[in-house]
């Protein structure tokens, strides 16, 4: 009796492991087919512009004597849909631009690392064939932070200020574990992979990576479609390993360049603790003119749980220019 409970089990066991391959592989082939179908599906909204390895798209819209320049954080599906509320808000007040990281959005993908000095010299280059003249206002969110800091140091006359969105400190970034960034990234595209996060995006339930649940029911029905597809077929992906697997030493570039003197610097952080007020105080320091806010009950997409907010300090800060 127990060799027939024995054998009965196992074979409930490897029915069950039989039943699950099977579903992810139908997962996987669906997921193929869909990213085909999505991939003629929706043009691009902004432009194309060559860089020395791949084409940077960004998107453009406004009008005024000050380009706000949006840099998005790691992982970010599409910077055109996760800046699309704040770019339409400033739109009476300035110029914005908002870019695809290499292999996000509508950007190519590049070969070449995903260090802070490459990825600045992209941006710059980029802002200049399309004739956005400075002064900037930066904008970045998250791990972005080391960009728009290292863009200020390489051209400082070019910024006329800075806005983090709870972004981590230099100091923060160079000690944080990359491995764990890794790991998380990794699952990600498993789950994008096998079709789970288009299959549990399709039961009407959006995984907080990178804020699609907070995102996409505030974007307006047309961009809806759009955001969906860009979080189903660029979460996790490949293209964000060199960005995160940097980020030590990215951090210490930015250390090593030391601080930014008397560029205005706003600091908008998340209610996220004691650990991380210790972060956002760490970024005070950067500037002889920075000030720093903690917004509360926001999470880390504080420009989507508290979009308003954000807006209006982003017209005080072109206000005082």
């Amino acid at each position: 009796m127990g060799k027939t409970n024995r054998k009965s089990k196992r074979f409930r066991w490897l029915k069950l492991l039989g039943i699950m391959f099977l579903l992810l592989m139908i997962g996987t082939i669906w997921q193929h087919y869909m990213m085909l179908r999505e991939s003629s599906m929706f043009s691009r909204p902004g432009e194309i512009f060559a860089n020395k390895s791949f084409d940077l798209h960004a998107y453009r819209t406004g009008e005024g004597d000050t380009a706000v320049v949006f840099v998005a954080g790691s992982g970010t599906p599409s910077a055109y849909t996760d800046y699309y509320l704040l770019q339409n808000q400033l739109r009476p007040y300035a110029r914005t631009v908002s870019y695809d990281r290499a292999g996000f959005g509508w950007s190519g993908e590049t070969d070449r690392p995903r260090s802070v000095e490459i990825m600045v010299e992209e941006l710059h280059d980029s802002l200049e064939q399309a004739n956005e003249a400075p002064p900037y206002l930066l904008v970045g969110h998250s791990l972005a932070s080391l960009e728009v800091l290292h863009f200020a140091q390489k051209y400082p006359d070019e910024v006329m200020g800075i806005v983090l969105l709870d972004g981590g400190s230099p100091e923060f970034y160079a000690k944080e574990w990359e491995t764990k960034s890794y790991i998380v990234n990794r699952l990600v595209a498993a789950l994008r992979v096998t079709g789970i996060i288009r299959a549990l995006g399709t039961a009407g339930i959006l995984l907080p990576f990178a804020a699609e649940n907070l995102r996409n029911p505030q974007l307006p029905e047309e961009v809806r479609a759009m955001d969906k597809a860009m979080y189903y077929n660029k979460a996790g992906n490949t293209s964000n390993l060199s960005f995160i697997s940097l980020m030590n030493e990215n951090a210490q570039i930015v250390l090593d360049h030391g601080h930014l003197k008397e560029i205005p610097l706003l600091i908008l952080s998340s209610d996220s603790g004691a650990a991380w007020q210790d972060v956002q105080h760490e970024l005070l320091q950067w500037s002889g003119n920075s000030m720093q806010e903690t917004i509360a009950n926001a999470n880390h997409y504080v420009h989507w749980n508290n979009s308003n907010l954000v807006f209006n300090k982003l017209l005080d800060m072109l206000n005082k220019k």
